[in-house]
């Protein structure tokens, strides 16, 4: 039997009569503008939730906790869904309960943010098997996907990623699996410690960015590890970083080791919003089985920063949404 989900806040039925006319004021937005006035509305409405709910958030977003992942269960998300999508370029096109529920949690961490180089800019991206795709380590498929920093290619990767889930996998086992930099750490010797923090490991870019054709090449060599002893940053992707010689190598394999020893695993089910800290925990999931019946798993997925104004001008356009007439 699988572990409990790290750092459980469970709304209770006074907090989801609270929540759920938020979600309707939201989508009554949605229905008269576009995402970047949504995007407004769910930064100021996000102020209204429940005290509790807002004490976690604001806990989370400052100090993280030590398995660098907090979950929210039962969130009111519809039952009455869809099939399940089955595309690689499938995304939120209307601001559904889910869609809506994501907005205002992730708001309180910061600022949401897409990349128009993946599905499309899309705001809120569906996570789901795709057919013919089993074996990609991306979020289409279904083999075992390896632990990753998300977007550890990228200057300006998310601080949070938001995982909510809207559907099981008919067996219930596909297991979302999280691993700390804080409780790896330790396992770790001093001399593997200063070889992870010197620039001696490339990453490449994810597929998932480089589906119109884009090369998936190595950027310069860099550190995957980070920040003071007491509070180390991770950046790391054991499909698509390699270490640059045979010492980084072994170094590499250590760390690889030591976040295996502290990995959790637990099964989100509907109404389940995973939010991994991008900068402690790398994530992955176990293998399933797909059935491509509609009835697949599905998590819709939310990408938060801190704050845009860093990547202003240094991201491509599409990629941060304001309430205004035109993106940055």
């Amino acid at each position: 039997m699988l572990p409990a989900a790290p750092d459980i806040y469970e709304l209770d039925p006074s907090e989801i009569e609270r929540i759920e006319p938020l979600f309707v004021e939201l989508r009554r937005t949605a229905d008269t503008h576009g995402d970047n006035v949504l995007v407004q509305s769910a930064h100021v409405r996000s102020g209204l939730l429940p005290e509790g709910l807002l004490a976690t958030l604001s806990d989370f977003r400052r100090f993280g906790n030590p398995d660098g992942v907090l979950t929210l269960r039962n969130l009111p998300v519809t039952t009455r869904l869809p099939a399940t999508p089955a595309t690689p370029e499938s995304v939120a096109d209307t601001c559904t309960p889910s869609v809506a529920a994501l907005l205002l949690v992730m708001s309180r961490l910061g600022d949401p943010i897409a990349y128009a180089e993946e599905k499309r800019g899309a705001l809120v991206q569906d996570v789901c098997p795709v057919p013919g795709e089993e074996d990609q380590q991306q979020n289409t498929g279904s083999v075992y996907f390896k632990l990753h920093t998300e977007n550890a290619f990228l200057e300006h990767r998310p601080d949070f990623i938001g995982l909510l889930c809207l559907r099981e996998d008919h067996d219930r086992s596909a297991a979302s699996i999280t691993s700390s930099i804080r409780q790896a750490l330790p396992l770790l010797t001093d001399e593997q410690v200063a070889m992870l923090r010197e620039p001696r490991f490339r990453t490449r870019i994810a597929p998932s960015f480089c589906r119109d054709g884009r090369e998936q090449v190595y950027l310069p060599p860099a550190p995957v590890l980070a920040g003071p002893e007491r509070s180390p940053t991770l950046c790391v992707d054991f499909d698509d970083t390699a270490p640059c010689d045979e010492a980084a190598e072994t170094a590499f394999n250590a760390l690889h080791e030591a976040l295996q020893k502290v990995r959790r695993e637990f099964v989100l089910r509907p109404g389940d919003l995973a939010i991994v800290d991008n900068a402690t925990a790398v994530h992955g999931r176990s293998a399933f089985t797909p059935r491509y019946d509609g009835r697949d798993r599905w998590l819709q997925r939310l990408f938060v920063l801190n704050s845009v104004r860093p990547a202003l001008g240094r991201i491509e356009p599409g990629s941060v949404y304001r309430c205004s007439t035109s993106s940055e």
